[in-house]
């Protein structure tokens, strides 16, 4: 009977430790535009070690070139963050090695809204999961809604190049039927 208990207690603690890790879900907004562009920053603060997995919805919807940029400062094993993945609507990180100064950040790309910026990471990777600490970390977003046309507008386009086309052949087309013709 002891060993049954101490198997469920064991078992109980276990999951009780991964049940800890702190997920956590953000609405941001967007402030612009300035120019055609629109930016965000945002912090985040994790106070029990443990995987995590953010997820950050920028509001108003758009779509347009995007970038992100991220940055941890952690010299103590209670405020160290350590990022091991991420992207924006499928744009992927790239980040630096694991560190005391850690950064990330998206190539300039085309991204049609929502946007979705998702990160995975260890808090306080050197300490058990479950233990109170101090961590953050702290991004910006920028994206230029301006210089990228939607499909539909090719579309447009092409078809009135189309017809601008179809008219001139059809006018320089020489009328034989309105000429006189004379012999000598």
């Amino acid at each position: 009977m002891k060993i049954k208990s101490l198997v469920l207690a064991v078992a109980l603690s276990l999951s009780a430790s991964v049940a800890l890790a702190e997920n956590q879900t953000y609405e941001i907004p967007l402030v612009g535009p300035a120019n055609g562009s629109y930016t965000a920053g945002f912090e985040v603060q994790h106070l029990i070690a443990g995987a995590f997995a953010d997820t950050f919805t920028f509001t108003p919807s758009i779509s347009g070139l995007i970038e992100g940029s991220l940055v941890t400062t952690g010299a103590l094993a209670f405020t160290n963050i350590n990022f091991t993945s991420g992207s924006i609507n499928g744009i992927n990180f790239a980040f630096s090695p694991n560190g005391e100064n850690e950064f990330g950040f998206t190539p300039f790309m085309y991204t049609a809204g929502p946007i979705v910026l998702k990160l995975f990471g260890i808090a306080g990777p050197d300490l058990a999961s479950g233990t109170s600490m101090a961590g953050s970390y702290a991004g910006t977003l920028n994206v230029s809604v301006s210089p990228v046309p939607e499909p539909e507008t090719y579309a447009m386009m092409m078809a009135g190049i189309g017809l601008f086309g179809f008219m001139a052949g059809r006018r320089k087309k020489p009328d034989v039927a309105n000429k006189q013709l004379t012999f000598t």
